[in-house]
């Protein structure tokens, strides 16, 4: 609300003084200060500036005498206006004048000792600061205002209306200001309020026309409501009959209000909520029996924080459970249930550094201290215990996932044998000899440990663990539930859709199996003419790829390195999806050298074209693996590898290209 003040302006002037001459015929007033008698009426009006005047001193004449007699002392003669000693005075005849004495027009007044007065009373006239006795005009003496009327006299308890204002003048003569009189208020400059606001001692009063204040009642000013008390006090910050007022007093609505470090809300109608929810502005609060939000506190199965919002869909500490809780969408806390890979139990407790049993899951899971359930290998009071990567325990682990983007297998003695990539699955080896941070594993031909951090053990029923199967006429490597490769004809020791488990890829229980790729002699020619592998790009429908049309460079690259041309085709339709990757086109690498796992496309190898690309790569496989003694894809116990890639099924996948297109060109090889 805003509160004008209304402030009057009073000029005073105080002029200086001039000298003049006075004459005896003008009229006198002789009454002495302070005395009863009635001092006659002055209808001269004050000027602007009023100037008491004093005569101008005469320089006596100094007649000559002869510098041989002895010269007389000269008489000073005072006449008019004299300043002795900070006063003034008025001389006539040589004679200081005292009482009252009219000089150009003015009334001053002089006392006993001829010293003119200013700014005080003298017989109920007023004099101003100049001496002058005021006419229709203010003088303000140690603080307080006085006026004077026509006669020169003050206003004492009467009111005055001076140029269209309303004043009170109390039995002193001083003007009411501030205030309240007769139920009148006042402004700070001594106006009547008139459907104003004025403020008393910190508290805020209204008149209305009549200048009157309001007391016990509501007052619409302005469009808002308001209260005052049976003093005339503006309620504010406080609450009336259950309606909450602001601090700028207005009746709040819809609005909130703090009063001694509580909130309050106040509906549309201005009455604040008590004992009750309100939702305001999306977010619910709660309200107690004397309307104080609640905060950091439950109500029942609802958290309310510390803004006194309601939580929803978020984690709450509460110090006194020395505890976390979930409270869900619809605020109530989570109980008997899972929320991400936290457990919240009986009263919405979080659960930690225990262990325990979902009856929906038919598992055991441990939460740490954290609250986190535990995956992988983890020791609880000295003994280890797996757990599958959804935290469940898993009482006898016989395979593991691995973690991070590359992992290794050892040796006993501690030589890294060969690695394998992120999300392989390995199975446990010799139990027996497990050490303290390493485990036994199998994978892909290959015996060794690897280390515990790396893997993450899983249960096969709840997990996709990789297996084979026939369907009658193959046998395939299911490697997902969406990758299947052809290893080998089927065989009449094996059960049409039985899963099949081998730790090799070769040796099943009842029989074994022999991929007629995976172990063949790589520096053997292929029986493909370039003609012939032109062919296979159109038979396998692949367009648009940057090695159709080039079955002359791979046979070039077999005649020259020594290196198989059918072999050179899978391997680059595997590492460059047929010619058509982004690394194939960019960089004329089609065999995924230097394409190391954790940048492919950064690191790998650039050649300066197609042929080029297909010609070093060849050139580079003989130098680095086939001169080496490794002259076969095989798995990671031997050839390539073991290792050309951490994929332990790489040269599986090679060998199952190779074995399809050997069938769509007529089995050659």
């Amino acid at each position: 609300m805003k509160k004008i003040l209304l402030a009057s302006t009073v000029v005073l002037s105080m002029a200086g003084f001039a000298k003049t001459s006075v004459y005896a015929e003008e009229s006198q007033i002789t009454k002495k200060t302070q005395t009863t008698d009635v001092v006659e009426k002055k209808e001269e009006a004050v000027p602007k500036k009023e100037v008491p005047k004093v005569e101008a001193k005469k320089e006596p004449a100094v007649k000559e005498e002869n510098p041989s007699k002895k010269e007389k002392k000269e008489e000073v003669i005072k006449e008019g206006w004299q300043k002795e000693q900070g006063n003034w005075r008025f001389y006539e005849n040589n004679q200081p004048v005292v009482n009252w004495k009219k000089i150009s027009g003015t009334w001053y007044y002089f006392d006993k000792n001829g010293i003119m007065l200013s700014n005080t009373i003298v017989d109920d006239y007023l004099v101003k600061g100049n001496g002058a006795m005021a006419e229709n005009a203010w003088v303000k003496i140690s603080d307080k205002w006085y006026y004077a009327t026509a006669s020169g006299k003050i206003s004492r308890d009467k009111w005055e209306k001076i140029e269209g204002v309303w004043y009170y003048f109390d039995k002193e003569g001083v003007m009411l200001s501030r205030t309240i009189y007769n139920d009148y208020l006042f402004q700070g400059s001594g106006a009547m309020a008139e459907n104003d606001w004025v403020k008393i001692s910190d508290k805020w009063y209204y008149a209305t026309a009549s200048g009157k204040i309001s007391r016990n009642k509501w007052e619409k000013i302005e469009g808002v409501w308001y209260y005052f008390d049976k003093d005339g006090v503006m309620l504010s910050r406080t609450i009336y009959n259950d309606y909450l007022f602001q601090g700028n007093g207005a009746m709040a609505e819809n609005d909130w209000v703090k009063i001694s470090d509580k909130w309050y809300y106040a509906t549309a109608s201005g009455k604040i909520s008590r004992n009750k929810w309100e939702k305001i502005k999306g977010a619910w609060y709660y309200f107690n029996s004397d309307g104080v939000m609640a905060s950091s506190q439950w109500k029942s199965d609802y958290y309310l924080k510390d803004s006194g919002a309601m939580a929803e869909k978020e984690w709450i500490f509460d110090k006194s459970y020395n505890s976390w809780f979930y409270l869900k969408s619809d605020g109530a806390y989570a109980s008997h249930e899972w929320i991400g890979s936290y457990y919240l139990k009986s009263g919405g407790y979080m659960a930690k550094n225990e262990w325990i049993f979902d009856k929906d899951y038919d598992a055991w899971y441990y939460l740490k201290d954290d609250g986190r359930y535990v995956t992988g290998t983890f020791k609880i009071k000295g003994k280890e215990y797996s757990f599958q990567n959804n935290g469940k325990w898993i009482s006898e682990a016989k395979y593991y996932k691995v973690k991070p983007i590359t992992a290794y297998v050892y040796s006993a003695s501690g030589e890294r044998l060969s690695y394998v990539s992120q999300g392989t699955i390995v199975s446990l080896g010799d139990a027996q000899s497990k050490k303290d941070s390493q485990i036994p594993v199998n994978i892909s031909g290959l015996s060794g440990f690897m280390n515990k951090s790396d893997l993450v053990a899983i249960d096969k029923d709840s997990e996709f663990v990789p297996h084979y199967t026939s369907d009658g006429k193959y046998f395939y490597h299911e490697l997902s539930p969406y990758v299947s490769l052809r290893v080998a004809p089927h065989s009449s020791a094996m059960t049409i859709g039985k899963k099949y488990y081998s730790t090799d890829g070769i040796h099943f229980d009842g029989f074994t199996i022999e991929n007629p790729f995976l172990f063949r002699n790589l520096t053997k020619p292929s029986n493909y003419s370039a003609a012939e592998l032109d062919k296979i790009y159109s038979l396998m429908n692949i367009r648009d790829s940057r090695l159709a049309g080039k079955g002359a460079v791979f046979k070039e690259a077999e005649e020259r390195y020594g290196v198989n041309a059918l072999y050179l085709m899978a391997h680059s339709a595997l590492e460059s999806a047929w010619g058509r990757s982004q690394i194939a086109k960019d960089k004329n690498n089609f065999f995924g050298i230097a394409a190391y796992d954790s940048s492919p496309y950064a690191s790998a190898k650039k050649f300066d074209d197609v042929d080029k690309g297909i010609l070093g790569a060849a050139k580079w496989i003989r130098e680095n693996y086939i001169d080496y003694g490794r002259d076969h894809l095989g798995n990671k116990a031997s050839g390539m590898n073991v290792r050309y890639a951490s994929d332990p099924y790489w040269g599986e996948k090679i060998a199952s290209i190779m074995m399809t297109i050997n069938s769509k060109l007529g089995g050659k090889d």
